[in-house]
């Protein structure tokens, strides 16, 4: 019997298969981790904290978070790709909330913020499902303004890697590479803050990610593909 991929019964066993796929090979990578030192501190302290990334570079970053916290979260949007990151992050022990721009943003972005309130740390994607690919949108910092949690931008470099051509250009890690995190400093989101300073927020976020993104790119530059 042949089954399409986006027949029901692929599309249920589909998260588990790349997650029993992932782990296997991203356990035979070395990492090294490279942030700033205030994130460092941040980190040490346990206290709620929300990484931030491109969608490109989801997925060793859900991977890696996994093994870090104990009740990871994550906001993911409710079409079938998300749904499909969803499974794969609750099968890793994330606390999934789902909403895009479209269909329970706001409503998924308030879940968040509590849970993050309850003392978690967790991750949001910061050019969203659909993009454009690394440009910030509004949703992580306004996370940040309700959970009163710090923003931590993070790349991720890998020495091994297949860049797709998606509109993410979603990049995958091969096995065995030399894997480098990058986390720069913490944005903190006053309460107040609203409107054209909002804005200014969003956009230094963006210039942080994509600053970090063009570090991780120097990291391992004879061994792309």
């Amino acid at each position: 019997m042949k089954i399409r991929l986006d027949h029901p019964l692929w599309r249920r066993w589909a998260p588990a298969v790349a997650r029993t796929l992932a782990e296997a090979y991203l356990r035979t990578c070395r990492l090294e981790l490279a942030a700033a030192p205030e994130a460092q501190k941040l980190m040490a302290s346990g206290g709620p904290t929300i990484y931030v990334m491109w969608h490109g570079q989801l997925i060793y970053t859900l991977y890696y978070f996994s093994l870090l916290y104990a009740v990871p979260a994550i906001v993911t949007s409710p079409s079938r790709d998300g749904e499909f990151i969803a499974e794969v992050a609750r099968g890793w022990g994330y606390r999934v909330f789902q909403g895009s721009q479209d269909k329970g943003g706001l409503q998924a972005l308030k879940q968040m913020a509590a849970h993050l309130r309850q003392g978690h740390s967790g991750g949001i994607i910061a050019d969203g499902s659909r993009g454009p690919a690394r440009v910030a949108q509004k949703g992580p910092v306004f996370l940040a303004r309700e959970a009163q949690a710090p923003l931590i931008p993070l790349a991720v470099a890998a020495s091994l890697k297949v860049t797709f051509n998606s509109w993410d250009r979603f990049e995958l890690p091969l096995p065995f590479s030399r894997l480098a995190v990058l986390m720069g400093d913490p944005l903190w989101v006053p309460a107040g803050a609203r409107g054209p300073a909002l804005e200014s927020l969003r956009r230094d976020l963006e210039t942080r990610l994509n600053a970090l993104c063009r570090q991780s790119g120097e990291i391992f530059p004879q061994k792309k593909f």
